[in-house]
């Protein structure tokens, strides 16, 4: 049991040596990706607030939070889903690192 329990270990971090220096090779461009898309992701929160105020100053009244509202709604979705993308490609060269964990 000792010497399994042994051989594990020695291979998991026999693994983790060798991953750990491919995994810092371009990490730089990987993490700009999912930064960004975490800023997109939380910067669309505001984007309906935002949408709505300036239309309410351009357009009449009803109209002007009515049609900010929708711009604002449009620009959520397009800042969370283009956000989920940056993430994703930010993260996708380190998916093949979660199966040697999981394994």
């Amino acid at each position: 049991m000792k010497t399994r329990y042994f051989l594990s270990m020695a291979l998991v971090a026999v693994l983790f040596l060798s991953v750990v220096p491919i995994a810092g090779a371009d990490t730089g461009e990987d993490v700009a990706y999912a930064s960004r898309g975490v800023s997109r992701i939380l910067g669309s929160v505001f984007a309906i607030p935002k949408a709505m105020l300036q239309d309410s100053g351009r357009v009449m009244f009803p109209f002007g939070i009515v049609t900010g509202a929708v711009r604002g709604t449009v620009q959520t979705v397009a800042g969370v889903i283009g956000g989920t993308a940056d993430v994703a490609r930010g993260a996708a060269p380190y998916a093949k690192y979660a199966a040697i964990a999981a394994a």
